[in-house]
Formats: structure tokens, sequence, C-alpha cells
């Protein structure tokens, strides 16, 4: 909402107003969410999620081994009423549905930390 002006968001009028504007009135579809399998097998991007009974939920986009977190790691989108971390899930790599759950972003907390700026030090005389 921070890009478009008001003006715009409620009257519309540009390509792919429609879809929008329903979008800001109920809320996404999906969501963007990590995955963390269970196991060492990564899942790897247009791998199927599915719920415990079967039911797709989304698509892997990317996925691979993080070294930071020693082990599986993976990105998707999920609808987004089962986007809440701590979701078990269900992947399918290779014909065989691995379990997993889903898991916040980032996968590892940053290490960094905000330093205040002062004023710098003005020209000696």
């Amino acid at each position: 909402m921070w890009s478009m002006q008001k003006r715009r968001r409620t009257e519309g009028g540009f390509p792919g107003a429609k879809r929008i504007q329903d979008e800001l009135a109920s809320g996404p579809t999906r969501r963007r969410v990590g995955i963390r399998p269970d196991g060492r097998a990564p899942a790897r991007e247009g791998t199927e999620v599915l719920a415990l009974l079967g039911d797709r939920l989304g698509v892997v986009t990317s996925g691979g081994f993080g070294p930071s977190v020693n082990g599986p790691i993976a990105m998707g989108y999920v609808a987004a009423d089962r986007a809440a971390v701590g979701t078990p899930v269900n992947l399918m790599v290779r014909g065989k549905a691995l379990s997993a759950a889903v898991a916040p972003l980032p996968f590892v907390p940053h290490r960094y930390v905000r330093k205040e700026v002062s004023d710098p030090p003005g020209p000696t005389s």
C-alpha cells in the first residue's frame, strides 16, 4: 500500500486494479514462508507443499542446504490460512512425502547492530 496513492487504491483505473483492490480488501490468498524439512533431503524449486491429509497448499520456489542452520531449508508460497509458523506440511520429493514445518524467516537471525551516527566533527580553526 505504501507505493500507491490513496486515490489510486480506491478509484483503480490501472492494469491489475481489480486484483489489487480485492487483495487489499480481503488479504492475499497465499503467503511466502520458510520451510524446514525434517531429515537431510533438500526440497528444490517446484516441489509441491501438501497438507498432512494430502491437500495441495502450495509450491517451493527455492531450496537447498543451509550451512548456517546445518540442514535443508526452503522458501515457497502456501495458502494464507496455513502459513502460521510451526504448521506441519509434507513435501513431495522424488515421489515421496517428506515431513517438514513452516519456519520463521529469516532462518538465521541478524547479527549486526545498527549504531547511532553522531554529527561528524566540524572543521578545526
